[in-house]
């Protein structure tokens, strides 16, 4: 029996970290255990013309990078930055740049500046999200590969292309693409009602617009439970360039939050009814009016009545006074079941929270800083404490390799944290108490990356074939009741993986007896 055991425990699969390459237009896989990047899925799964079709009128068309409207419609354009002949139509262009009375290729990256207040001063450049990007698109590589969501019920990851507009699904274990969405409007952040099989996502702006007032006001639900996705339904909120969204754990409840206007919502899937709250109590601003002040990120659901939001904060302009303001960045933290605040959390003005992650063991929570360019050290990794529902600084940890940290995640199995540096390229490894353990490159050849959003996936045990970290005797039922064809809706992916316990290439009773004995020999 004790041999039997340990040939089971020595197939246990190991974890993998999933990473967004954005300069690459690719998702990096690194080993949990040998810290290797051990694979990249690439994300370049749709050709610029049949982007530029998806644009209906000649505004859009000829604000999209790539695109011209021609003979009455959007098609793939041709020509390059010597084309245009306006200034105005020139420093629209992504790439270009009005010199010296014609547009020319741009000699300077937007992504060279790394303050907020040198990159909004550059021509065509604009500081979003914690970053200088191109005014009205987000143009790293041609998808821009941006956040990545993970369902192990089900066995499947998604991830935002947010410049071309996809929502992609592929499987777990296999990394097989299975199908994409076009949603448009720069989708940003995902989340998933894992049992319901929908996602929602976050739209944050008509695709290639640099309009003021332009941004897209919708959460989109898409459907995956059948061979395809497709879109099931859209709620608009009454703010604009929503961005952080979340829900509760049985999908009742998405959370949202626009993070122009500094306003946060509850949708009822079910009844599409709407409940918001202002998130700044010092501006206390009407829904439609963007101030650009907190500048919400990310949202996270905790014990379906707290609700985490991450605000990047930074340099404001008060338009009514002339004055500069040096916002906190924060973590607020809400009741979600009430819709008020109960706390709030105040980092340097220039710390930029970013992503955040919940460690499901303990009341804490981990969060990525992107920091400032100019202020040394202000990129890290922070740890808060909620507990009687009050925000505490637990630790924060920095390191001079740390460039502009983004995207975070947790493996429970290994203690583990895992943040991504947009900055400089690598995945860093923590352990809990915030020591830097390890910095892997996500680039075999030293090209730059942008690594954005990191997702963790533990791999399937064998024998859990419900997957609720523990094997027991449902485990035996769905085992005998997938031999004799009797389950519906299943995982297949997972049975395949976790059901083959002889590593036979078939499951049948040779497992069950082996499945059997695996349990009784824990007990």
């Amino acid at each position: 029996m004790r041999v039997i055991f340990i040939l089971f425990l020595s197939t246990l699969f190991s974890g993998k970290i999933y990473v967004s390459l954005q300069m690459l237009d690719q998702v990096g896989i690194v080993d949990s255990e040998t810290l290797e990047l051990i694979d990249v899925i690439h994300t370049d799964f749709n050709d610029i013309s049949t982007d530029c079709m998806n644009y209906s009128s000649e505004m859009d068309c000829n604000m999209a990078t790539g695109c011209e409207w021609m003979m009455g419609m959007c098609m793939e354009s041709s020509g390059s930055c010597m084309d245009y002949s306006s200034e105005m139509d020139c420093n629209m262009a992504a790439g270009c740049e009005w010199m010296m009375g014609m547009c020319m290729e741009s000699s300077d990256s937007c992504m060279d500046y790394n303050s907020e207040m040198d990159c909004n001063m550059a021509t065509g450049c604009e500081w979003m999200m914690g970053m200088c990007m191109e005014s009205g698109g987000m143009q790293m590589g041609n998808n821009t590969p941006h956040f990545i969501a993970i369902d192990d019920i089900n066995g499947y990851w998604f991830v935002t292309t947010i410049a071309s507009g996809y929502v992609a699904q592929f499987e777990l274990i296999t990394n097989n693409f299975v199908d994409k969405i076009f949603v448009g409007d720069s989708p940003a952040l995902l989340t998933l009602n894992k049992h319901a099989k929908k996602i929602y996502c976050s739209r944050m702006m008509p695709m290639g617009s640099m309009m003021t007032g332009s941004e897209s006001t919708i959460i989109h639900e898409i459907d995956y439970s059948g061979n395809m996705l497709m879109t099931s339904n859209e709620f608009e909120i009454p703010a604009p360039a929503p961005h952080g969204v979340a829900i509760n754990s049985n999908g009742s409840e998405v959370y949202v939050a626009s993070n122009t206007a500094d306003w946060i919502y509850k949708i009822i899937p079910s009844s599409s009814d709407i409940i918001g709250s202002v998130m700044d109590d010092n501006i206390d601003n009407s829904p439609n009016i963007e101030t650009q002040r907190l500048k919400p990120i990310q949202c996270l659901s905790v014990g379906d009545s707290l609700l985490f939001v991450t605000c990047s904060g930074g340099q404001w302009f008060d338009p009514w006074t002339g004055n500069q303001e040096e916002i906190a960045g924060q973590v607020q933290l809400w009741d979600s079941n009430a819709m008020i605040k109960l706390d709030t959390y105040e980092f340097d003005w220039y710390s930029s929270p970013w992503h955040i992650v919940n460690d499901k063991h303990d009341n804490r929570v981990y969060l990525a800083l992107a920091g400032d360019g100019l202020y040394e050290g202000s990129s890290g990794v922070a740890s808060l404490s909620y507990d009687n529902s009050n925000l505490s600084l637990d630790w924060f940890t920095s390191n001079d390799v740390f460039d502009t940290l983004h995207g975070i995640d947790i493996s429970d199995e290994h203690e583990q944290i895992y943040v991504s540096g947009r900055g400089d390229g690598n995945l860093h490894v923590l352990n809990l108490s915030g020591d830097l353990i390890n910095s892997i490159p996500l680039s075999v050849n030293g090209d730059m990356v942008m690594a954005g959003g990191v997702a963790f996936f533990s791999d399937y045990d064998q024998g859990n074939l419900n997957n609720d970290d523990l094997i027991d005797i449902f485990d035996i039922i769905l085992l005998v009741s997938y031999i004799l064809g009797n389950l519906e809706n299943y995982n297949e992916i997972l049975f395949n993986t976790s059901g083959d316990l002889n590593i036979d290439g078939s499951i049948d009773i040779l497992d069950v007896m082996l499945l059997a004995s695996i349990i009784l020999n824990s007990n």
